[in-house]
């Protein structure tokens, strides 16, 4: 029988991509880092492709009222 997949491929997937944009905006943020074009706009400008949970952690957005 065929071992069955335990885990979601695109839960991890997503899981990862959080992960790599938390760390290249932290260290956008310190001024560790440029911001690349291939990324595309960066936090502080309209259009950021960054998932906006991770501005709103990094205190680059304000979270919208529910």
């Amino acid at each position: 029988m065929a071992k069955r997949n335990s885990g979601s491929v695109r839960r991890r997937k997503s899981s990862d991509l959080r992960k790599q944009w938390r760390a290249i905006v932290e260290a956008w943020k310190q001024g560790h880092l440029e911001w690349q074009g291939a990324w595309g706009p960066a936090p502080n400008e309209p259009g950021c492709l960054c998932p906006r949970v991770i501005l709103v952690e990094q205190g680059l957005v304000v979270a919208e009222a529910a």
